[in-house]
């Protein structure tokens, strides 16, 4: 690989949200990865825990889903409130970086909110 192609490798681009490798810098893989990410913009790393992947991934975009589109969408209360249960879902996974240490409460919280998303899948638009 040419130098201009280690600039391209979205992990070193500094650009949030885009990269969710797990592999370290120094990681003896961190080249086989490094071709990975470059071929598909992915590395394997990101299958080891893919929940925390989607996580990661969905989180602070369903937030600014949330944001803007409630500016020019009428919602019903009962989309409101399944946009909800979903957050929490999702933050409750994401929190102390997806530490599965949840109460009874939150184990609920969380079923209900993954239970709600095929419900809202479709209308996940603005």
């Amino acid at each position: 690989m040419n130098n201009n192609q280690c600039d391209k490798d979205p992990k070193y681009l500094g650009i949030p949200n885009i990269c969710f490798s797990l592999i370290g810098k120094y990681d003896k893989r961190e080249k086989k990865h490094k071709k990975q990410r470059l071929k598909r913009g992915f590395d394997d790393s990101e299958t080891w825990s893919l929940t925390d992947t989607i996580v990661k991934f969905i989180l602070p975009r369903f937030k600014r889903f949330i944001k803007v589109s409630y500016k020019v969408i009428a919602f019903t209360k009962k989309e409101k409130k399944q946009h909800k249960q979903f957050l929490r879902a999702l933050e409750l996974l994401e929190r102390n970086n997806g530490e599965r240490n949840f109460t009874e409460k939150e184990k609920k919280q969380i079923k209900k909110g993954l239970k709600v998303f095929p419900e809202i899948f479709d209308g996940l638009w603005w």
